[in-house]
């Protein structure tokens, strides 16, 4: 049997990684973001995620380009979006019969309770890290903030995009 191994290179995770923790719906906490950071979010793609058994799952990618800092943000839900969730009919008899389940999945597994991602790249990115998180903190929607080292996930390449 062949062995596969991933090649990832250092510099696909060059990038700081800031876990947040919400209630909110994604719309709402970017317009609380960029209220607390200044920042323009727009939604600019929707990332597909293909598992094993053939299913497809949507992210959706915010991002925001601030070129006197150099710095490019990008905001992903942990979750895939429902709106376009896989729907299983489940089968049988009994109480459950003929229900409808709506199917989604997380981007990172490993951290089931983190909601969204801030994805900082550019060049002096640890000197703005403090001030982002500082900021984000002053969000009352928010229930954490956290810096992620995404080098410790297995799942880090399902953040390279």
């Amino acid at each position: 049997m062949a062995k596969y191994v991933l090649n990832s290179n250092k510099d696909d995770l060059d990038f700081v990684l800031i876990g947040i923790r919400t209630t909110e719906n994604q719309y709402s906490l970017v317009t609380s973001v960029n209220k607390a950071l200044g920042t323009e979010f727009v939604l600019s793609d929707n990332i597909p995620f293909n598992l094993k058994d053939g299913k497809l799952f949507y992210f959706s990618l915010f991002r925001f380009v601030s070129e006197e800092f150099g710095l490019e943000y990008f905001l992903i839900p942990n979750n895939s979006n429902l709106d376009t969730a896989t729907v299983n009919q489940v089968g049988g008899e009994g109480l459950f019969a003929d229900l409808n389940v709506e199917e989604s999945t997380k981007l990172i597994k490993e951290l089931p309770k983190t909601d969204y991602f801030i994805i900082l790249k550019g060049e002096d990115l640890h000197l703005f890290q403090f001030k982002i998180i500082d900021k984000l903190k002053t969000i009352k929607e928010i229930v954490q903030v956290q810096t992620l080292e995404p080098d410790d996930l297995p799942s880090k390449m399902n953040l390279v995009f």
